[in-house]
């Protein structure tokens, strides 16, 4: 049986720094990775990939780009929202952490986003 991980999941802490556009130095590695591999984690269960990590890999060894698009937006809002200071309408102005994610479960656009990707019913 050939590696079912595809060639472009999951998201790394680069494509998040890419989402946040922020250089090198900004922010802790580990504190990227982790919102990343968190966001696919979610999508993974959203799509029924938890279950069948073969599930949704295309041909070239790889997932639809929608799916790096919905974990790079994911983590972006789950990150923005976690540092974000409360009461500061400035973009990019970040404080302590405020807890976990207001809205942990996929934003509404990710989930229309993925729609086509939902496993068959009594799979997942």
């Amino acid at each position: 049986m050939a590696d079912a991980t595809p060639s472009n999941w999951p998201i790394t802490k680069n494509d998040l720094r890419n989402a946040l556009s922020v250089g090198p130095a900004e922010y802790e590695d580990s504190e990227l990775e982790l919102y990343a591999k968190a966001a696919c984690e979610r999508i993974d269960v959203f799509t029924g990939r938890d279950v069948d990590p073969s599930k949704w890999v295309l041909a070239d060894g790889s997932v639809s780009s929608l799916f790096v698009l919905a974990a790079r937006e994911t983590a972006k809002l789950w990150w923005q929202q976690s540092h974000t200071v409360r009461g500061s309408f400035r973009q990019g102005d970040v404080g302590e952490l405020s807890g976990v994610p207001m809205g942990a479960e996929l934003p509404r656009k990710v989930e229309g986003w993925l729609a086509a990707y939902l496993p068959e019913p009594g799979i997942a």
